[in-house]
Formats: C-alpha cells, structure tokens, sequence
C-alpha cells in the first residue's frame, strides 16, 4: 500500500483563495434571487467559502491542508506535523487557528451590520463564524436540523463581513 501525499493543492493559497471567491459570488448570488428556497444552498455555500478563506489564509500562514489523523502514514520524506495541519470544516476552530497566527485578527471584535433586520446587532466575528457553522453540518444532507434555527437575506450581509474582515489576510497571494 502507497503512502498518503499531499495534494498539490494542499499549500496552495492562490487555489484555496480563488475557489472561495467562487463560492461566495455563488452563495451571494442565490442569496440576492428572492427565492427562500435557495438560501439553503446559498448558506451552505456561504460556509464553504468562510472555510476556503480561511484556509488559504492559514496556508499563507505556513500551514498545510491536510489531516492531521494520518500523519503518521505519510510519506517519510514529507515534514508536517500535527500544529501545521489546516483541517476541518469547523469555522471557529479554523478563525481561532488563524487568530492565534495573526494578532490582527480580534475574533471577539464587533460586526455592526445596520441593515440586518432579523439578526440582533452587534455580533462579533467569532459569532457570524459560528452562525455558518451548522450550514455546513446540518445543510449539506437530508437530515434533521438540531442547530439550525433559520436562513434568510441577512446572513449574506454576515457573509459579505466576515470576507471583507479575511482579505487583509491574504495580501501574501500574488
């Protein structure tokens, strides 16, 4: 049996950065058509691009999209541990990550968005983080939904913030 490798794309800032551009035009889109029928996927692409964001910017931090439970079945000649491992769909955990990477980063800092009409005002970053977690968890299969209260039109102005907050942090992608 072959040695797991690592994708070609694992520290890849530039491809983590503009498939999370994609995602986020793609989920403001469907979140913009007025159909509530589509907030749904335009949640959980919203996630999906909160966590290719992030991750992108913790490859321009020095660390490596892989995962961290097969470590010890890499290849011997590839040096990566457990601290440098960018893994997971938990939007929280990846910010956190980050946070501890960048003292710029204030997960605990405002977001006054003054045109959210059914989300109370002020949050803070950790906060809209944690508001598209379950879209990931909860949205991407039949399931019952346990976390998820609602989706509409105001977590595309949460979505839209949290982007805005994660650019500075990619600066390094040419």
């Amino acid at each position: 049996m072959q040695s797991p490798q690592l994708d070609k794309y694992a520290r890849d800032a530039r491809a983590w950065r503009d498939w999370a551009k994609v995602n986020h035009s793609a989920s403001a889109h469907l979140f913009c058509s007025g159909n509530p029928l589509l907030y749904l996927p335009a949640a959980t692409l919203g996630h999906h691009a909160l966590e290719m964001y992030l991750k992108s910017a913790l490859i321009c931090e020095g660390m490596t999209v892989f995962n961290p439970v097969i470590l010890k079945s890499l290849d011997p000649g590839i040096t990566l541990t457990r601290s440098n491992c960018a893994w997971g769909h938990n939007l929280v955990e990846l910010a956190e990550r980050l946070a501890e990477k960048r003292s710029d980063l204030n997960l605990d800092a405002e977001m006054d968005i003054r045109q959210c009409r059914t989300l109370l005002m002020p949050i803070t970053l950790r906060t809209g983080f944690a508001l598209f977690d379950p879209f990931s968890s909860e949205l991407r299969y039949p399931q019952e939904l346990k976390k998820l209260g609602g989706v509409g039109e105001d977590e595309k102005l949460v979505l839209d913030v949290l982007v805005a907050r994660l650019q500075p942090f990619l600066s390094k992608i040419r």
